[in-house]
């Protein structure tokens, strides 16, 4: 590591002496998560390039660097960690929560790199797999990307469809009958984010184009 990397050899370090059991790979993805909730970006990645170099078999920190490239606005490199992510067949992971989900990140990266078709087939794919969204933020967020990624390639009726799912969401068939969500936060979420996705509905139904200038499409960050 080179000098700038000063911080992160004395953190992997402290890590490594309070458990001195626990595999460096595991270490590196510890050191990453805890950057990652102190802002630091760069060291985020940094650290997550090493657990998943060590161990690259490892779906979680191929998952964990991916979405570090997202915040990072690297998409192609995004794209190439999840489309391996897919192909290790999400092992460590539990793809039917969205946190969890390559394909879920497949489309926001997708997305940022101007390949709108493949990331709605991406989303598509995701929507059919995962269950458990814990809140409705997340939810319709996904349903309202959907709905962008269909109307910036003019596939009006389906971007409609996508745009009425993100104003109802969370709707029958959005989730598992057992992920419960608190009424007062999908309310809130309603109050917050409706006014949006009625533009964008409005829109489509009009027929009128959207510049993907104008679109920030990022994943739901708990963080």
């Amino acid at each position: 590591m080179s000098a700038f990397d000063e911080v992160l050899k004395e953190k992997f370090g402290d890590y490594k002496e309070r458990f001195p059991e626990e595999r460096d790979d595991r270490i590196w993805a510890a050191v990453a998560e805890a950057f990652a909730l102190s802002g630091d970006g760069v060291r985020t990645l940094q650290a997550w390039e090493h657990a998943r170099t060590l161990n690259p078999e490892w779906s979680p920190h191929r998952l964990g660097y991916a979405k570090a490239l997202l915040r990072a606005h690297h998409w192609m490199k995004a794209v190439q960690e999840l489309q391996t992510c897919s192909e290790l067949e999400d092992e460590g992971l539990d793809p039917e929560r969205f946190e969890n989900s390559d394909l879920y990140y497949l489309g926001y990266a997708l997305f940022g790199a101007g390949r709108f078709k493949e990331a709605s087939d991406a989303w598509r794919a995701a929507g059919n797999r995962i269950k458990f969204w814990g809140n409705p933020d997340p939810l319709k967020h996904y349903h309202l990307h959907r709905g962008w990624a269909m109307h910036l390639e003019r596939q009006f009726p389906d971007a409609i469809e996508a745009y009425m799912r993100a104003l109802v969401a969370p709707g029958p068939g959005d989730s598992a009958p057992e992920d419960d969500m608190d009424p007062d936060a999908v309310e809130a979420s309603q109050e917050e984010f409706n006014p949006g996705i009625e533009h964008f509905l409005t829109l489509a139904q009009e027929g009128d184009l959207l510049d993907p200038a104008e679109l920030k499409a990022l994943p739901y960050d708990r963080d």
